[in-house]
């Protein structure tokens, strides 16, 4: 992953670095007018929280502990810089996304067919449905249970609770958990955001020591003063990186899933939505989480987990915030779970797309319903395994796919780049044309 992210943001020539700033000028603040009324279509905001939704569950609170409690403070600057070359993947799978769906395609399916073959499209279909029931599902209604177990809430009444609640949005339909991600996401971020942001205002003066210790145990520098092995380098490095992909699911396809439900016909616009969630999900909330640990000493307290980002919380805001940090854990569990729901109906209607979809689509969302309870209730050492391996399985098809395309990407971002440079030049021609009449 780390070696595909780097040959594409050269083969774009650091397009998803360069332009950061235009990219979220063009998305996020750019107003709503690329979004969809079209009957049948999501807007592309609803697409950017879906997909949100399906990468930002516990592991940006208790993946970020862990990674800090194995590969220490350094684990986080190689977490940015994962994240980084991720988001040129990020962007090229949409846009290759969206180039397949003007041809009348649709979903990676659509590209990995052309690029690899049919069957290796059906076989991604069916890896992303068993994904769906493992880290979309069952490890994160797990880890929902155990953030409600803070709460004074037991297991069995959080997976009931998860269940009904997951069967009454799901029975819907696809296109109103988008509406209901578009809802949800962005007000509990925001919510996250404005929290860690009042610790680190707290405990600003620490803010400079923290800098230092991540780059500093990051490139080994204390290490090599302190004669120490290599190994917590080493550990740094692989946890950091690990941590990036798996937080904002680069590389997957999964993004691409939902992000072709919109009526986006630009490749290149499409590709930058991707790159603000790669953004938004890693560098933003992950970071915020690794702040509000390392800069309250909340790392050498003994703790783990959603403790140790509880703990954060607690020395700066105060002991009811270790209820914030649970609850949070829990909606941000629930919307993985609707997010990953999003992904695996879609994959299934590819599969049975001649067959009978409704028989189809019932039997999976009982299925799914039932593996929400289940999974707050169990032990998922095994699960966990297997929904590694339907995760790995699922970057391999994609990315084999990507790569083989990537001349594809190259063109779309050579042509919007071109037309940007076009557009500045007539924009500069009109002032200079104003500027010479006022002076006349």
């Amino acid at each position: 992953m780390f070696g595909a992210g780097l040959f594409f943001t050269i083969r774009i020539k650091c397009f998803n670095i360069i332009h950061i700033v235009h990219i979220f000028r063009s998305t996020l603040f750019g107003g709503r007018s690329g979004d969809s009324e079209e009957q049948g279509k999501i807007s592309q905001f609803q697409a950017l929280s879906t997909a949100l939704a399906a990468s930002m569950g516990t592991g940006n609170i208790v993946g970020v502990a862990a990674a800090l409690s194995v590969g220490g403070p350094g684990a986080i600057f190689w977490m940015w810089i994962s994240a980084a070359f991720c988001t040129a993947i990020a962007f090229g799978e949409n846009v290759l996304g969206v180039r397949y769906k003007n041809k009348g395609g649709d979903s990676p399916m659509s590209y990995i067919s052309e690029a690899i073959h049919p069957k290796a499209a059906l076989l991604y279909g069916a890896v992303c449905v068993l994904a769906s029931f493992g880290i979309g599902n069952m490890t994160q209604t797990n880890a929902l249970a155990s953030a409600a177990a803070e709460l004074g809430i037991s297991c069995k009444a959080a997976g009931l609770a998860t269940a009904f609640l997951c069967g009454l949005m799901i029975f819907r339909g696809a296109k109103n958990v988008a509406a209901a991600a578009e809802k949800i996401i962005p007000l509990i971020s925001l919510l996250y955001l404005a929290a860690g942001v009042t610790v680190m205002v707290i405990f600003r003066n620490n803010i400079i020591e923290v800098l230092k210790l991540i780059f500093s145990s990051a490139i080994g520098y204390s290490q090599v003063i302190g004669g120490i092995s290599g190994t917590a380098i080493k550990k740094a490095v692989s946890v950091g990186l690990r941590r990036g992909i798996f937080s904002n699911e680069a590389g997957m396809g999964s993004s691409v899933l939902v992000h072709t439900e919109t009526d986006c016909r630009e490749p290149v616009r499409m590709g930058m939505w991707a790159v603000a969630e790669v953004v938004i999900d890693t560098i933003i909330c992950c970071s915020l989480t690794a702040f509000v640990i390392l800069l309250t000493g909340a790392d050498s307290s003994g703790t783990e987990g959603l403790a140790m980002a509880a703990e954060g919380f607690q020395r700066g805001l105060g002991e009811f915030a270790g209820y914030f940090t649970a609850g949070s854990a829990v909606i941000f569990a629930f919307c993985t779970l609707l997010g990953w729901y999003f992904y695996g109906e879609k994959c299934l209607l590819y599969i049975v797309r001649n067959g009978n979809k409704k028989a189809a689509l019932f039997f999976y969302r009982a299925a799914y319903t039932a593996a929400a309870f289940i999974g707050a209730v169990s032990g998922l050492e095994l699960i966990w395994g297997m929904a590694d391996i339907f995760n790995w399985l699922m970057m391999v098809i994609n990315l084999a796919a990507v790569i083989v395309l990537n001349g594809e990407i190259v063109k779309s971002t050579r042509e919007y780049t071109n037309s940007i440079k076009q557009t500045r030049r007539e924009e500069d021609k009109k002032r200079h044309a104003q500027g010479s009449t006022l002076n006349s």
